[in-house]
């Protein structure tokens, strides 16, 4: 079950709203793994100009499987996802390169 205690009711139920909107310092995503901390928000828009893996886990510490997790593609696509409540009280989105050169993640927590 999701920890629904830190929000109010009509955002525990998933309602499309946001309360806040931070813009978030340009990340450079290279070939370990680093994590972000995301269980404040509701959700993540990003804009990376290269691929990149990704997953979302309990922990800062690495547990992305670049076999097994998804990667986004780089360019001018623009990403919005809902942040997984379910996982636990903390959630940190983890995020590595996919190729040979490193990537730079704009993006937004609403």
């Amino acid at each position: 079950m999701a920890n629904v205690s830190k929000f109010r009711a009509h955002e525990s139920l998933a309602v499309d709203t946001a309360g806040d909107w931070q813009v978030q310092s340009v990340a450079t995503v290279g070939s370990s793994t680093s994590a972000v901390r995301v269980d404040s928000y509701h959700t993540i828009h990003l804009q990376s100009n290269n691929d990149f893996y990704f997953t979302f886990k309990t922990s800062s510490t690495d547990a992305l499987s670049t076999s097994n997790d998804l990667y986004l593609k780089g360019g001018d696509t623009l990403y919005s996802f809902k942040i997984p409540h379910g996982l636990g009280n903390e959630v940190y989105l983890q995020w590595q390169r996919k190729g040979a050169s490193d990537c730079t993640i704009r993006y937004i927590l609403a």
